[in-house]
């Protein structure tokens, strides 16, 4: 083989590689989308990500009315699509079913579409340090809009709400942290499970992930799993404070994904609506 020749096979097996590092830096960073945690990742200009999830949440009593425990199923669908470079929007679309069960032992049911969350992500900051490390920023802002359905699911109401969040990966290991004020001009506290009442609420929530398997990635990798724990924080503008603990665990490959968790309580100061007393979700996560 003459050196000219040699030197273009080098080019080229170079260029293969930095292409395989590349995908494997966008599959380690899309990784970091745990449940309840906005990471600061978005989908590429025309493409997207359809994420369903189904959860399962108890609640205690609610404070001042008859309401012994509140069982609240819920099936979310959020679509998320890259507009540009740097920008993507997504849409929440919430469908949700009630058991109430009453002081005097009757049961009330109740089914519905909630508010749906359409929010815009534009992308501040990124500093990709390797094919697997980076740290980014993104600024959010949208509004949870009523979906016309009756009370208690439809708030009747268009709710503005902005905030932020930072994603950082370090090899095996990633970290997310968000925080959102929405103003809420609708809802009511009868109904109110956290954030949904007449009251301003402020989420904060952080994640850490960590990559079980593998230990590190090749062009051979086809997906890797991932263990995280958050803690998510919920403060109304009535007072009313809440953290909750979320481990899960998930499932990442290069076109879906999958994650389970469970949801404790953690710490609380409520007086205008019940506590959590667990939870367990699941979802998709698939590009197209």
């Amino acid at each position: 083989m003459s050196r000219a020749a040699h030197r273009g096979r080098t080019v080229q097996v170079l260029g293969g590689v930095g292409v395989v590092a590349a995908a494997l830096g966008v599959t380690q960073a899309a990784a970091q989308e745990v449940m309840h945690t906005e990471a600061a990742t978005m989908p590429s200009p025309g493409t997207g990500v359809i994420r369903p999830q189904f959860h399962v949440y108890e609640y205690g009593t609610r404070p001042g009315s008859d309401e012994k425990s509140v069982r609240e199923y819920e099936a979310l669908t959020r679509i998320s699509y890259g507009l540009a470079r740097a920008w993507a929007v997504s849409l929440d679309v919430p469908v949700r079913w009630t058991d109430t069960l009453m002081t005097d032992g009757t049961r009330e049911d109740d089914e519905g579409v909630g508010d749906i969350d359409a929010v815009f992500k534009c992308r501040v900051y990124r500093d990709d340090s390797d094919p697997i490390s980076t740290l980014r920023a993104v600024v959010l802002a949208g509004a949870g809009i009523t979906s016309g359905d009756a009370r208690p699911f439809g708030s009747q109401s268009v709710n503005p709400k902005i905030g932020g969040a930072l994603t950082m990966v370090r090899g095996r290991w990633g970290f997310n942290q968000d925080v959102i004020y929405t103003f809420n001009t609708g809802g009511r506290r009868e109904t109110n499970m956290g954030g949904e009442g007449p009251d301003d609420a402020l989420a904060y929530n952080s994640a850490v992930v960590y990559r079980v398997w593998p230990p590190r990635f090749s062009s051979e990798t086809h997906g890797a799993w991932y263990v995280f724990g958050e803690v998510n924080g919920l403060y109304e503008t009535n007072g009313d404070n809440e953290l909750r603990f979320t481990p899960g665990v998930m499932y990442e490959g290069r076109r879906w994904s999958a994650e389970v968790v469970v949801q404790l309580p953690l710490a609380d100061s409520l007086d205008h609506r019940p506590e959590l007393d667990w939870a367990v979700g699941g979802g998709l996560r698939i590009s197209f």
